[in-house]
């Protein structure tokens, strides 16, 4: 144990005209590129009758939409987008941080070596090796860190999905509400105005840490497991909360969405007006 490597942090692995790439970050350019890929993949050859990847990625569509309409329905192809985006991605991101190599294969930091090379990559045992660590101290080598890393396991992952999940949520308020109206919405009643403030300047707080700790936390409990078949119940229990943690961060969006453009009844729009401003948030 003396030798295991935490980091709340994502770790610099490659600097490039002064931008550093962190091991998270280059996990989440995988992921994204793996998305990409499949979405490629699943739509380049769109049939009437779907098989294979296209109906995969229709069968996951049509179930979120779903739950979109369910949630608001008035306003669900609006709300849709940036819902299943991030249901996606994070589910995605969750899982293949289980794949092998992350956190298994570590590199030397960019300031132990000027350039990363093959012959840097050792595994983590080695590089966690009590007796390793006094001969790289001694020859100025900084200790190895993760090449691959769980991109959610960075906070600055999820503190950025919370931030925009936040602003999409107030700008879809205030879009439907106008400026004035939203404000109206928040400050009714009065008293309790200070308390829905700091409820809602929380939000991207809770959504982000909710999600930084439970990945976090997974990732050190399969670090430290020793016993391979111990260490397989414990990957298969991270299969189920890696997908927990996305419904989570994304229904929660969901609904905060879905709260934010809601017109209570008695406030003076009638059924057409917020028929008429749902078609033409739709079409735009």
């Amino acid at each position: 144990m003396e030798g295991l490597h935490v980091s709340l942090a994502g770790e610099g692995i490659l600097e490039i005209a002064g931008f550093t790439i962190t091991n998270s970050l280059l996990t989440t350019w995988i992921v994204m590129a793996v998305l990409l890929i499949l979405a490629w993949a699943g739509t380049r050859n769109i049939t009437l009758v779907p098989s294979g990847l296209q109906n995969l990625w229709e069968m996951i569509l049509e179930f979120l939409l779903g739950l979109c309409s369910s949630t608001a329905p008035t306003y669900a192809r609006t709300i849709f987008p940036l819902f299943a985006t991030l249901f996606i991605f994070i589910v995605t991101a969750n899982w293949m941080a289980l794949l092998p190599g992350v956190n298994s294969i570590t590199v030397q930091p960019p300031d132990a070596h000027a350039a990363l090379s093959l012959g840097d990559l050792v595994p983590t045992a080695h590089a966690a090796a009590p007796a390793a660590a006094p001969a790289a101290a001694a020859e100025g080598h900084a200790s190895p860190i993760p090449l691959f890393r769980a991109a959610n396991a960075d906070m600055n992952t999820t503190l950025a999905m919370a931030v925009i999940a936040f602003i999409m949520i107030h700008a879809s308020g205030i879009r439907i509400h106008g400026v004035l109206g939203y404000a109206k919405e928040i400050a009714t009643p009065i008293f309790l105005t200070p308390v829905k403030v700091v409820i809602e300047c929380f939000v991207p707080v809770s959504l982000s840490f909710r999600l930084f700790g439970n990945v976090f936390g997974g990732e050190m409990l399969l670090t430290v497991m020793g016993f391979p078949v111990v260490a397989v119940l414990f990957m298969l229990l991270e299969l189920l909360f890696g997908l927990i943690q996305a419904v989570i961060f994304s229904m929660l969006t969901l609904v905060f969405t879905a709260l934010a453009v809601t017109v209570p009844e008695g406030h003076g729009v009638s059924d057409h007006e917020e028929n008429h401003g749902a078609e033409g948030a739709v079409a735009h």
